[in-house]
């Protein structure tokens, strides 16, 4: 005959295994609806990027670097220089990038190749104007 105690003691040994069988059921489902999710929300991330040019922290979606051909470069010089004939007053580098829509190194290269460009001031501070 057995005594209560370990009649308790198969009871919980029993239930123990029950609820550990349970937790793990549990875990894979859940890993399940983690990977499903994932894979939504590399589609709508996927589909921002594409909207904004962003990824969802803000910054450049395309981690690739784009070189321009040597057409985009000459374009790209016309382009800044309409962008600094359009400012009487001057430009500054920031406003010329935002306005031209490149990279600031294509950018800065293009500015490089403009004509009749002067500069007043230093570094940061530098406004473009024509001559």
């Amino acid at each position: 005959m057995t005594s209560a105690l370990e009649k308790i003691a198969a009871i919980e040994s029993e239930a123990k295994l029950r609820i550990d069988a349970l937790k793990s059921e549990a875990i894979s489902e859940l890993v399940k609806k983690i990977s499903v999710l994932k894979a939504d929300l590399a589609v709508l991330e996927s589909e921002y990027a594409g909207l904004t040019g962003q990824n969802l922290k803000g910054e450049k979606a395309n981690g690739a670097r784009k070189r321009l051909s040597p057409d985009e470069k000459s374009t790209l010089v016309l382009t800044i220089t309409d962008i600094i004939k359009a400012a009487p007053n001057g430009i500054s580098m920031r406003d010329i990038v935002s306005a031209a829509g490149e990279s600031v190194s294509s950018v800065r290269d293009a500015v490089k190749q403009v004509n009749g460009l002067k500069k007043l001031g230093s570094k940061a501070t530098t406004i473009y104007t024509l001559k």
